[in-house]
C-alpha cells in the first residue's frame, strides 16, 4: 500500500529515484557489516581488550544490532584463547621455575625480559628489580654478557665454561641460543633476542679437585712404605748371610708392612663409610661399646704411661652400624694417644639422651653424646677447620712416626655423618683436645 501511495506522488521517475537510493543503501550496509566483520576477525587474532571495547561500542550503536551475533561469537572465541594462552604460560613459568638451571632471556638489546627462580637464587636478586634493565646493569659480570652479545651479534648457539664473581665465585656452563621466530626462520643477526642456560658446575668442580687429590695423596701414601719395603728388601738380598744387618732390617721391613696394613685398612674403612646402605642397624649400647673399645687400648695406654679413664652412663643407646660406631670409638681415642705425652691423660665420657623440655613428641630432640677429651699438645685454631679432611696431618712427622695414616678422623666424620650425627672439636694448644659426638638416641629417624 506505501509503495503505491510513493508511486502515484512521485510518479515513475521519482520511483526509479528512490529505488536507486535503495540500492545504493543496500550495498554500503553489505559492505559496513563486511567492514565491522573484518575488524572483529583481525582483532581475534591479536586483541582481547579491543574485541571487548568493541563489542561494547556496537552494543550502543544504532543500527548495528544484527552485527551483536557475530561480535559476541567473536568475543567468546577470543575469550577462550585468551584463557588457553594464560594457562600455556603459567604452565611454561611453573616448568621454568622448576628447573634447577639458571634461565634468561634477553631481547636483541641485551635487556633482561625474564629469569626463573634458579637465576634469582645464582645471582641473589628479584624479578622486579632487574626485569627490563640491561644484561650487564643488571647482572654484573663481564664473562655473562659477553657470551650473550656474541651469540645475538654471530646469530648463532654458544657453549662454554665461565666463571662468576657476583655475588660470590661460581663456575658455571653457558648455553646461549638466539631466538627463532614463531615462522620457524633465524631473523637478522640480533634481532630475536636470546635464551641463557646457566649450570652451575661449582661443587661437581670441587668433587672433582678432591677426587683429584684423593687419587694424589692415595698413590703417595701408599708409595712411601712400598718404597722403604723395597729398598729394605734389596739390602737383606745383597747381604743374605749376613745375620747382623737381617737383625737390624727386619724390625723397620715389618714396620713398613705394618704401615702398609693400617693404610690399606682405612681406605677400605672410608669407601664403607661412604656407602651407609650397605650396613646393618640394630640398637646399640653405646657404653658399653665404648668400654670395650678403651679396654682394647689399654695396654697401649699403660705402654705409653697415658691413664685412660672414663665416665659411661647407661641407657645411652643408638640405632646404627656397631662396626661403625666401634671404628668411631677407636679412632678417637687412638688419635688421643697418638698426640698425647707420657704422663697425660685421656677420659672417656658418655651421656645419656635428654629430651626437649619444650616438646611433646618422646622422639623429638633426644639425643647421645659421646665425647674424647686428652691432654695433649692441641691443635693450633688455624688448622681446626682441615683436621677431617683426608690424608691431612698437623703434625706430619709426628703422625707418621707413629703410624698414623691422616684418614682417621675423616673416617668419623662420615661415619658420625651416615648416622644422622655430627662431630665438633674444641682444642687449646698445649693444653688439649676433647672431640664430641653427638648421635640421635635409638628410635629416632636419623635420615639416612
Amino acid at each position: 500500500m506505501e509503495w503505491i501511495l510513493i508511486l502515484g506522488l512521485l510518479g515513475w521517475p521519482g520511483a526509479l529515484w528512490c529505488g536507486v537510493l535503495w540500492q545504493r543503501e543496500r550495498r554500503h550496509t553489505a559492505a559496513r557489516r563486511q567492514m565491522w566483520r573484518n575488524v572483529l576477525q583481525t582483532l581475534r587474532d591479536c586483541d582481547h581488550d579491543g574485541a571487548t571495547a568493541l563489542t561494547a561500542m556496537l552494543e550502543s550503536y544504532p543500527g548495528a544490532a544484527e552485527l551483536m551475533d557475530d561480535a559476541r561469537a567473536t568475543l567468546r572465541a577470543i575469550q577462550t584463547r585468551h584463557a588457553e594462552l594464560q594457562r600455556g604460560r603459567r604452565d611454561l613459568e611453573d616448568v621454568l621455575s622448576s628447573l634447577q638451571d639458571a634461565v634468561l632471556v634477553v631481547d636483541q638489546e641485551a635487556r633482561l625480559r625474564f629469569l626463573n627462580a634458579a637465576a634469582e637464587q645464582l645471582f641473589e636478586v628479584r624479578v622486579q628489580d632487574v626485569l627490563g634493565a640491561h644484561l650487564l646493569e643488571a647482572l654484573p659480570t663481564f664473562a655473562l654478557e659477553a657470551g650473550v652479545r656474541a651469540a645475538l651479534e654471530e646469530n648463532r648457539h654458544h657453549a662454554r665454561e665461565v666463571s662468576l664473581y657476583v655475588p660470590r665465585v661460581r663456575e658455571a656452563l653457558l648455553r646461549v641460543a638466539p631466538m627463532r621466530r614463531s615462522q620457524g626462520g633465524v631473523g637478522e643477526a640480533g634481532a630475536g633476542g636470546a635464551v641463557v642456560i646457566l649450570q652451575d658446575l661449582t661443587e661437581l668442580r670441587r668433587l672433582e679437585r678432591v677426587r683429584r687429590d684423593f687419587v694424589a695423596n692415595a698413590s703417595h701414601e701408599l708409595r712411601t712404605p712400598v718404597a722403604n719395603i723395597r729398598a729394605t728388601a734389596e739390602t737383606m738380598l745383597e747381604h743374605p748371610d749376613d745375620v747382623a744387618m737381617a737383625r737390624r732390617f727386619l724390625p723397620r721391613l715389618v714396620s713398613e708392612a705394618e704401615r702398609l696394613a693400617r693404610l690399606v685398612s682405612d681406605l677400605l674403612h672410608l669407601a664403607r663409610a661412604e656407602a651407609p646402605g650397605e650396613r646393618t642397624r640394630e640398637t646399640v649400647e653405646l657404653s658399653a661399646l665404648a668400654a670395650e673399645v678403651q679396654e682394647q687400648l689399654r695396654a697401649k695406654a699403660e705402654q705409653r704411661h697415658i691413664a685412660l679413664r672414663s665416665e659411661l652412663t647407661g641407657a645411652a643407646r643408638v640405632c646404627g652400624d656397631r662396626a661403625g660406631l666401634e671404628q668411631v670409638v677407636f679412632n678417637l681415642l687412638d688419635n688421643a694417644l697418638m698426640y698425647t705425652p707420657a704422663g697425660g691423660s685421656i677420659t672417656l665420657q658418655t651421656a645419656s639422651p635428654a629430651a626437649s623440655s619444650t616438646s611433646t613428641s618422646s622422639t623429638s630432640t633426644s639425643s647421645v653424646t659421646l665425647t674424647v677429651s686428652d691432654t695433649g699438645i692441641g691443635i693450633p685454631a688455624g688448622e681446626l677447620p682441615r683436621i677431617f679432611e683426608r690424608f691431612y696431618r698437623v703434625d706430619k712427622a709426628r703422625s707418621r712416626a707413629q703410624g698414623g695414616t691422616g684418614l682417621g678422623l675423616a673416617i668419623v666424620r662420615h661415619i658420625v655423618e651416615n648416622h644422622g650425627g655430627h662431630i665438633r672439636v674444641e682444642s687449646e694448644e698445649g693444653v688439649g683436645t676433647t672431640f664430641t659426638v653427638t648421635l640421635p638416641a635409638a628410635g629416632l629417624d636419623t635420615g639416612s
